[in-house]
């Protein structure tokens, strides 16, 4: 996801204090890079933050919830897609 576009998503999600929220993300992405951001940011819309402050904490603890919400979500997730997935090829195969 580029920045522009997760810029867009924080935009969508967090719309309490764009300006502030745009100022964190921007520092975030600088200091992790892309891919973790990105995890942090949709933790947090998972977790029902109405803004990123809580992901530029001094501690981390933060980032860590977010990115376990995340990855916990991810978990539960690849086991539908590939349980669909071995359904299309055996309806595919004729079974």
């Amino acid at each position: 996801m580029s920045f522009g576009e997760l810029m867009a998503f924080v935009r969508v999600t967090f719309a309490s204090d764009p300006r502030r929220n745009g100022s964190i993300l921007k520092q975030l992405w600088k200091r992790y890079g892309p891919n973790e951001v990105e995890v942090m940011v949709k933790g947090a819309a998972l977790l029902g933050w109405k803004d990123l402050r809580g992901l530029w904490s001094k501690e981390g603890i933060g980032r860590r919830w977010a990115q376990t919400a995340y990855w916990n979500r991810e978990k539960r997730a690849p086991v539908k897609q590939t349980l669909e997935s071995v359904a299309a090829t055996l309806k595919a195969r004729g079974f």
